[in-house]
C-alpha cells in the first residue's frame, strides 16, 4: 500500500523521530534489583542486642555474633529465649550449691528447645548445630558461668558461644 492509502483510512506511519520508549519493563527491573540489594544488605549481619540492665564484658574477639538460642544471666535471673528460669531465692540456691553442676530448670527448657530443634532440622534435612549464645553479665561468677555452660552442654548444645562487646 502506498502511503497515501494509508493516510486515507486514518492510520499513521511512524518515523523514526517519533519513537517511544516504554518504562514499564524498566521500572520492574529496577524494582527487583532494588529488593535484591536490600536483602542482601540486611542479611550481612545480624544485630544482637543485650537485656536490658545487662552490662556484657569486653574483649578482643574479632568473630561477630550472630543468631542463635539465647541464655541470659541479669542479676538475680536466669532467662532461656527471655522466659525467666530461676529468679530470685531459686536462683541464689543455685549459685549457692557447690555440688551440683547441673542446674535443673534451665537443661528441662533447653532439652525441650533441643528436641524441637533436632525434629524441624530433621524435618528440613539439616543437621542441628546446637549454638547456644550466653549472655552474661561482667559481674556474673565463673563458678555460675560454669554451671550454665555444663547445663547448656547436657541439655544438646555443644557450641557455645559468649556473648561480648569487642573493645576498639
Amino acid at each position: 500500500m502506498s502511503r497515501s492509502k494509508l493516510k486515507k483510512r486514518g492510520s499513521r506511519i511512524r518515523t523514526d523521530d517519533e519513537a517511544r520508549l516504554n518504562i514499564t519493563p524498566m521500572m520492574d527491573i529496577f524494582t527487583i534489583i532494588l529488593v535484591f540489594l536490600l536483602k542482601m544488605y540486611s542479611a550481612q549481619g545480624q544485630l544482637v542486642t543485650p537485656a536490658k540492665g545487662l552490662t556484657l564484658p569486653t574483649s578482643s574477639v574479632t568473630n561477630t555474633a550472630h543468631e542463635a538460642l539465647s541464655v541470659k544471666i541479669l542479676g538475680d535471673k536466669l532467662l532461656a529465649e527471655n522466659i525467666v528460669v530461676l529468679e530470685g531465692t531459686a536462683f541464689n540456691k543455685v549459685l549457692g550449691n557447690k555440688s551440683e553442676a547441673l542446674i535443673a530448670p534451665l537443661h528441662r527448657v533447653l532439652s525441650r528447645y533441643a528436641d524441637e530443634a533436632t525434629k524441624s532440622a530433621e524435618r528440613f534435612g539439616k543437621v542441628f548445630s546446637g549454638e547456644i549464645a550466653i549472655h552474661g553479665d561482667s559481674d556474673v561468677s565463673f563458678a555460675f558461668l560454669k554451671k550454665v555452660m555444663y547445663t547448656c552442654g547436657e541439655a544438646g548444645y555443644p557450641a557455645i558461644k559468649l556473648l561480648v562487646y569487642r573493645e576498639d
